[in-house]
């Protein structure tokens, strides 16, 4: 059975808990623009975030960043209740930056991963996250600032606590299988820009292809080509941003010997040609020194 008891949305920001006590795996591939904070209030689950697999319990906190393949599984009971909360860069990052002590994509970037937390954090935590939820849902005066300060609050919640202790960072796989895939996405992250297939991963880590497809499928929901694809289109990404190099010699550095095939896959996971997403970076780019600029000015 699945028991929703909210769900609330305002500008950029959703905000759900749902029980569930039944065999519950993400069926879709789950790889999105929005950051993505989940937090566990009873229960246990299996989660599968960039290349790892973490075994989260009650009272775990949850960051993930945008862009983070992710996928929930069950672990050794199906019951589990979650508040999960995702938001868009803006208008977010606008309003943080103006405190000048958080940054959206530094924040993430060093804190995807795992907080365990103790009963007195977890009441803390549940009254944030509770409490967004009512702003969100009785829109008194001032409930847009007060979302934003809350989110804030969580934020800098995490930051000083891992001043003083470590996000969970290393995998907490509770099985061969498990520990398999993670060893298996590593791999692909580290030579992702050679020749590689299901074949050739396979083999190099002496398993039957047909059990590596089906294992890695149900653990990350992409096949092993689809998670190839989408970390040379990371790296593309990377290169189209930081680099004036050629839209051809892009597609070679990424493994891609046909630039056709390269840009087909580029505009299925982001629905623009390589090209385009690098102009429409520079001219964000341009936008918001000229922004700056008359902000200087004034």
């Amino acid at each position: 059975m699945r028991q929703t008891l909210f769900e609330e949305t305002l500008d950029g920001i959703t905000i759900d808990r749902v029980i569930r006590d039944y065999d519950y795996s993400m069926p879709t591939k789950h790889l999105h623009d929005e950051y993505e904070i989940y937090y566990l209030v009873e229960g246990e689950r299996f989660y599968f975030i960039g290349q790892r697999t973490y075994h989260i319990k009650k009272g775990d906190l949850v960051f993930i960043n945008k862009n983070v393949i992710h996928k929930t599984g069950m672990a050794s009971s199906p019951y589990h209740d979650r508040i999960l909360i995702e938001f868009s860069e803006e208008p977010f990052k606008s309003f943080f930056s103006t405190f000048g002590d958080i940054g959206l994509n530094s924040f993430f970037d060093e804190h995807t991963g795992v907080m365990s937390l103790d009963p007195r954090e977890q009441s803390y935590v549940e009254n944030i996250l509770l409490g967004i939820h009512s702003e969100i849902q009785h829109k008194k005066a001032g409930y847009r600032l007060s979302v934003m300060s809350k989110l804030a609050s969580l934020l800098i919640f995490a930051m000083r606590r891992s001043d003083r202790s470590t996000v969970t960072r290393e995998a907490a796989a509770a099985s061969p299988k498990h520990k398999k895939i993670d060893d298996v996405a590593d791999y692909i992250i580290n030579h992702c820009t050679e020749p590689l297939s299901l074949e050739s991963v396979a083999d190099a880590f002496f398993i039957n292809k047909c059990y590596l497809s089906r294992i890695f499928k149900e653990i990350t929901s992409f096949t092993v080509n689809e998670y190839i694809n989408i970390h040379r289109i990371n790296k593309a990404q990377e290169l189209l941003t930081s680099t004036s190099l050629s839209i051809t010699d892009i597609a070679e550095q990424c493994g891609y010997e046909s630039l056709t095939y390269f840009e087909k896959v580029f505009r299925t996971y982001r629905e623009i040609s390589p090209l385009k997403y690098r102009n429409k970076y520079r001219q964000n780019n341009r936008r918001r020194s000229s922004k700056g600029d008359d902000v200087n000015k004034n």
